[in-house]
């Protein structure tokens, strides 16, 4: 996959799968940070089995590519679920198993995938989350958002993928 064809892919994308995607994104970050916290010993770190029961339904969410909220599932149209599972892909290649060509691709795509979202519907997504997700504490939601905000910013992206890379590279090893 070019990195010249993300842009172009993900804003093809519906507006009403994007909405659902924003929730996904900021679902996925916020578990990030939370284990993130967690690995590095961060005094505001949740305790071990809110972390685990956090990152238990984060997986759950992103491996079925079904988010429970309140009375609502969201689920995801076949063609989102593809390109969805590519970058994943790309998230394991490059993160989980370091290979650096997959981490740079994953990366690129993980920015132009929010970029397509845009900050008002990660916002939404955001109090979305707050008001119908039982499953994470909802200040870890600001975890979440703030490394969004993060690596969307060009002068803090190299410490936004700095970390991510940082916090795999200690998964690994653990």
């Amino acid at each position: 996959m070019s990195k010249h064809q993300w842009p172009e892919l993900l804003c093809r994308i519906p507006s009403a799968e994007l909405e659902k995607l924003a929730i996904l994104r900021v679902l996925e970050c916020s578990n990030g940070m939370i284990q993130l916290r967690f690995r590095e010993g961060h005094p505001d770190a949740l305790n071990v089995d809110d972390t685990r029961r956090a990152m238990q339904f984060s997986m759950r969410c992103i491996k079925a590519m079904e988010i429970p909220l309140g009375d609502e599932i969201i689920r995801f149209d076949s063609a989102t679920q593809d390109l969805l599972q590519e970058i994943r892909t790309l998230y394991v290649d490059g993160i989980k198993r370091n290979h650096s060509g997959s981490r740079s691709e994953f990366f690129r795509a993980s920015r132009a995938n929010l970029e397509a979202i845009g900050h008002e519907r990660l916002k939404r997504a955001h109090r979305r989350l707050f008001a119908d997700c039982y499953d994470l504490p909802v200040h870890t939601l600001d975890w979440g958002m703030d490394y969004i905000n993060d690596f969307l910013t060009p002068a803090r992206q190299t410490r936004a993928e700095t970390a991510q890379g940082k916090s795999t590279t200690e998964h690994s090893k653990g």
